[in-house]
């Protein structure tokens, strides 16, 4: 009886495997189709980010995804209504076909794959900013484009309907298949086990479940952000407003480090242009300044409002720096190279959303690792100062990429200054590999002092302030092990930024007093999570929340005030005074 029974599923297995199988070689173009259509987009990934040092991942994932293809086209043939089977291949090719193509799109207008940026902004997108889209992206070479890419997808379809798979015999075409699939399971335990970190990064995703996983993740940030603005404070209500400069300018540079930069002492020349600065007492460098936190978004939240250490309400509840100079009369510009959505980018997609101009050099969720150079920042400053009206003062915010891990794509060829050779003692003794990194910092770093500086440089003909202070610090093997930067628990290394003052020549003049106060204060301990004091007393603006106690540049300012850092004083507990 159990005989029997064994009997009877082996030959209805038998039958699903025919089945399968002739329907698999019925539409051998469907797999090679679907198997190119959705492993050139993680070629792409992994080439951008790893060179020609990931291609082994590429072949065992190529060996993956093709026996992923046969198998999905082999089930379609179990399906018991021919003309079913025929509409779900259609649908399998049109749909992989759409997806390649609005791949080679996002590649080719923003360097990056469809991800939870792009989509956010997709379902942000009002008729007018999609009318300004079309034309600027699309436009009647972009239509010409799309509808030959159509004809060239419905010609590819019907050549696809011609192709068989005719050789060898039937028999060794059963074996072929079923050496396909047993590879096909081979390479995915080898992916799981070898290459886990590529599947746990999202890095081997196929474009169909990455536009699901992105479009997930984009509608739980679209309620996080919903969910800032409406709790969000009200305009605010200025008390005083004497501001007389024209031209503020805020630099939030990334995870930068002031003890590796020759302009406050470390070895390697990788400040040129800012030591040139200061050498011309242009600069007011301050030499004891801290941040609030050791991550990005963290740190924003206590950056440009009122939430500091004392003041631990949800921190949007608190006025911000951007409501503040708007009501006093500037317009308001938030730049940025950094990511436009997401967990950590919902932050800064509060502050851009509530300036009066907002632009991003792409559109970038907060876990897509793709990145453009800082320089790209520069035409977008450039189309700013344009459109601003005669007279009009101006308050902008240019957040930059700076040193943010991977070091390696936070500058171009150019500006490869240093190597694993040259990082100086205590240092000069790690492994290469860890004295490569490094140097690949310190060119990072050489590269934003040339962006910095470009940028200050756009300015000097006007009556301007700008303030350069990267949000937070990092930490490069100080202690031989670790690198990088974290919210918890955050490190000396991590928590150390420089915070630099340029005066234009014309600012210098006119408000010579705001100069000297910069210049006297340059040796005070201060925690960047009380910034908007100092920004508000440097010009002469003033709310209800305004404290000249925390102000660095006020007489009034309070030295004795501990720098508490997540509960911790940090000098008396991370720094050991």
């Amino acid at each position: 009886m159990l005989s029997e029974r064994l009997r009877k599923i082996k030959a209805q297995l038998l039958r699903l495997w025919a089945r399968g199988k002739r329907f698999a070689e019925k539409n051998l173009g469907l797999i090679m189709a679907l198997f190119l259509l959705n492993w050139f987009t993680i070629c792409y990934l992994n080439l951008q980010h790893y060179k020609d040092q990931q291609l082994g991942v590429l072949l065992v994932d190529g060996v993956f995804v093709l026996a992923g293809a046969a198998l999905y086209v082999g089930l379609l043939g179990l399906v018991p209504a021919r003309p079913v089977r025929r509409a779900l291949a259609g649908l399998s090719f049109f749909v992989a076909a759409l997806l390649g193509g609005l791949e080679c799109f996002a590649l080719w207008n923003y360097r990056a794959q469809i991800g939870a940026g792009i989509i956010t902004a997709v379902m942000q997108t009002n008729p007018q900013e999609a009318g300004e889209f079309f034309a600027r992206y699309v436009g009647i070479f972009g239509i010409v484009l799309a509808f030959g890419f159509l004809a060239l997808c419905v010609g590819i379809w019907h050549y696809m309907q011609e192709l068989r798979w005719n050789y060898p015999s039937g028999h060794w075409r059963s074996r072929l298949l079923l050496v396909l699939l047993l590879a096909g399971a081979g390479a995915g335990g080898v992916l799981f086990q070898q290459y886990h970190n590529f599947i746990v990064n999202n890095d081997l995703d196929i474009p169909v479940v990455r536009v699901g996983l992105s479009l997930d993740t984009a509608m739980t940030n679209m309620r996080s952000y919903e969910e800032i603005i409406t709790q969000a404070a009200t305009e605010p209500e200025l008390i005083r407003n004497d501001s007389s400069v024209p031209y503020v300018v805020f630099i939030v540079g990334e995870s930068t480090n002031r003890r590796r930069l020759h302009l406050y002492g470390y070895p390697l020349e990788n400040t040129p242009n800012l030591d040139d600065l200061y050498g011309k007492g242009e600069l007011a460098v301050f030499r004891e300044v801290i941040a609030p936190q050791g991550a990005t978004a963290a740190v924003l939240r206590e950056l440009f409002t009122f939430a500091d250490a004392e003041n631990t309400d949800t921190w949007y509840k608190y006025n911000n720096l951007i409501d503040i100079m708007k009501a006093a009369g500037y317009k308001t510009s938030w730049l940025s190279n950094q990511e436009s959505s997401g967990i950590w980018g919902n932050v800064s997609q509060f502050y851009s959303q509530r300036s009066d101009l907002s632009r991003y050099t792409q559109i970038r969720e907060s876990h897509e690792e793709s990145g453009r150079l800082d320089e790209e920042l520069f035409p977008l400053v450039d189309e700013a100062l344009a459109e601003a009206q005669p007279g009009q003062k101006q308050f902008m915010v240019l957040h930059l990429m700076g040193g943010h891990s991977l070091y390696y794509l936070r500058f171009p060829y150019l500006f490869t200054k240093f190597r694993a050779e040259d990082v100086p003692p205590p240092q000069d003794g790690l492994s290469e590999e860890k004295r490569t990194e490094i140097a690949q910092y310190e060119n990072a770093l050489f590269y934003n002092d040339f962006v910095v500086s470009s940028l200050i440089g756009k300015f000097r003909d006007k009556d301007a302030l700008i303030i350069y202070l990267p949000d937070h610090g990092e930490a490069v093997y100080d202690h031989g092990y670790r690198s990088g930067h974290v919210e918890e628990n955050p490190t000396q290394e991590m928590l150390e930024v420089p915070m630099v003052f340029w005066g234009s020549p014309e600012f210098r003049s006119k408000h010579s007093d705001k100069w000297e106060q910069l210049q006297a204060a340059v040796n005070r301990p201060y925690m960047t999570d009380d910034m908007i004091h100092t920004v508000l007393d440097l010009l002469d603006i003033a709310t209800a929340e305004y404290d000249p106690a925390k102000s660095i540049v006020n007489p009034a300012f309070n030295e004795k005030r501990p720098r508490m850092v997540q509960g911790r004083d940090f000098d008396k507990e991370i720094l050991g005074k």
